[in-house]
């Protein structure tokens, strides 16, 4: 159970927060000190935690590597109805989990499979946060950083089931009872992501692909759909100058971008639309009166979007609006299209990691004009914006403008829409890191003693046994190879893919030393070999036994 828990909260590994409570009982909320400590997160802390014997153990969900496998909405809100929200999770179906936190309010949990680029996670909670209308509250979303400096470590969250057996920090079933931890590993297991490629493509093919807008709803701001959506598709009555100030330089980019193409709205002005927006979307309509002395006073005044204001940024979703023909920067559909057509297909090369080729539109030598050229791409070079720039840079190349002018988020939405409909191209066997690790491992044994005499073993040789063809090595002997021919390999994740690619494991086995005349305790690591791929020196005993079999 222990291990299942701490792979599903896995973050940072070299350091943690504490959480330690005052003993204060007539404090509503829980209240205490909170510190990082700078030390490795160990299996003990973990156990600690769920035990209750410890202190409340706070983990860091950003890695060294820029990568995370959850991502969190932290909402400290009083007179929140959470139960509420829950309702409208499953009512949207995202794949979110909702915990009660120490405070009494409540940690919206995303987790990922596997490690993945914070940046996405990142964005698409942001994305999940707007849609429930929690983008108000966008600071409070981890992760809340996306790279870590040389002494940073981000900002850490604590770690729900303390104490589990009494435990209030737990998640929340869709009746809103509290789940034990086995029920939440059920809920781990549904909702679990393994890719997050769904949640970041679809506003970028609504765009790049340009629908035909047959509806007023098509004209309307992410904003306002989800406040519609949440609201009984009514706005509430918070602040109702606000909505309409904000509606009118909407009523005037709709105007502006097509909704007269509508039949039933084909004869509105900008003033004429707001009027109509207040009269069927406004729980209590504004009277027309009232409209003219605050709305439309200023006819000549550059109205903006309010986005900033509480009532309206709480269901922002900056990055779907930036996209939108009405949004707060409507160019930037027309930018996108643009930059798509500065790009050639994609074609995913399977190797072990894949490799992206992609083609691209560069500057020509003399600058004038472009051409296209066919570029490599690895890992998270190809969905980061400015680490693509720089690989192209690097090689003197320079894109179109356009690509240029995007923001991050749209480059990586983009990139996502690209990669799920690129080209797939088979790779051989000897693409793939496992047989690349596999050469290497195979290459350290050439280059050692291989002896059947399990003795050799003192002398840095290794040793195989010849009747199940189970090789044993010492570790340090592989590390200083690796050193000497410059390949580098942290000891955690050597260790790692020696069991998993080489199916390897420790052995504490013995040796018999001649020179102390007894057997001394001799860690190895052991794996099946391919006999082929090596060749083996015949001595000591195991000579001896050899030439006595042939004898007979």
């Amino acid at each position: 159970m222990i291990d299942k828990f701490i792979n599903i909260f896995e973050g940072l590994s070299s350091a943690y927060g504490q959480f330690r409570k005052d003993n204060n009982r007539l404090a509503v909320k829980v209240e205490g000190k909170s510190f990082i400590v700078k030390e490795p997160v160990t299996k003990e802390l973990w156990q600690n935690h769920l035990n209750g014997t410890g202190p409340n153990l706070g983990v860091f969900p950003l890695t060294r590597e820029g990568t995370c496998k959850w991502g969190a909405i932290d909402i400290d809100v009083n007179n929140f109805d959470y139960e509420d929200l829950l309702n409208r999770i499953r009512k949207k179906k995202l794949p979110l989990i909702m915990f009660r936190s120490k405070s009494g309010r409540a940690h919206v949990y995303m987790f990922m499979k596997d490690f993945t680029p914070a940046q996405e996670v990142q964005l698409v909670m942001k994305k999940f946060a707007a849609k429930l209308g929690l983008g108000d509250i966008l600071d409070r979303v981890y992760p809340m950083q996306t790279s870590l400096g040389k002494n940073d470590f981000g900002s850490w969250l604590n770690m729900p089931y303390y104490n589990q057996e009494e435990t209030s920090t737990c998640a929340y079933k869709d009746n809103f009872d509290g789940a034990t931890i086995e029920e939440f590993f059920e809920m781990y297991d549904k909702y679990v992501q393994t890719d997050l490629s769904q949640h970041l493509v679809e506003e970028v093919k609504q765009n790049i692909k340009k629908p035909k807008e047959k509806t007023l709803e098509d004209f309307l701001l992410p904003c306002t759909k989800t406040c519609l959506e949440l609201n009984n598709n009514k706005i509430p009555d918070e602040n109702r100058n606000d909505y309409l100030l904000h509606m009118y330089t909407w009523s005037m980019r709709a105007v502006e971008k097509g909704v007269k193409k509508i039949p039933e709205y084909s004869k509105m002005d900008a003033e004429t639309l707001l009027k109509y927006f207040n009269q069927e979307y406004m729980v209590r309509p504004v009277e027309e009166k009232e409209i003219q002395n605050t709305v439309l006073k200023s006819k000549d005044k550059e109205y903006k979007y309010l986005c900033k204001k509480p009532t309206i940024k709480k269901y922002c979703d900056s990055s779907a609006c930036t996209r939108h023909v009405c949004g707060i920067t409507p160019l930037d559909a027309e930018k996108l299209v643009k930059a798509t057509q500065a790009l050639g297909k994609i074609t995913k090369y399977l190797s072990e990691p894949p490799i992206f080729f992609e083609s691209v539109d560069v500057k020509n030598e003399n600058g004038s004009g472009y051409k296209r050229i066919r570029i490599e791409m690895q890992g998270e070079d190809i969905i980061n914006k400015q680490k693509w720039l720089n690989k192209l840079a690097n090689q003197g190349c320079f894109p179109h403008i356009s690509l240029h002018e995007q923001k991050s988020s749209d480059f990586l939405v983009m990139q996502y829409e690209r990669i799920e409909n690129c080209l797939h191209e088979a790779a051989d066997e000897e693409a793939s890191e496992d047989f690349e690790f596999k050469s290497i491992i195979y290459a350290f044994v050439n280059k050692m003693t291989v002896s059947y005499n399990k003795e050799d073993l003192l002398k840095n040789a290794c040793y195989v046994n010849k009747d199940t063809h189970e090789l044993d090595f010492k570790l340090p002997n592989l590390m200083e190879y690796l050193k000497s021919n410059h390949i580098k390999i942290p000891a955690n994740q050597l260790t790692l893919k020696l069991k998993k690619i080489m199916g390897a494991k420790k052995v504490n086995g013995t040796v018999y030393d001649e020179v102390l005349d007894k057997q001394k305790s001799y860690p190895t690591w052991r794996f099946k070999s391919d006999t082929d791929k090596y060749v083996v020196q015949i001595t000591g005993s195991a000579a001896k036994q050899i030439e006595h079999d042939q004898e007979n």
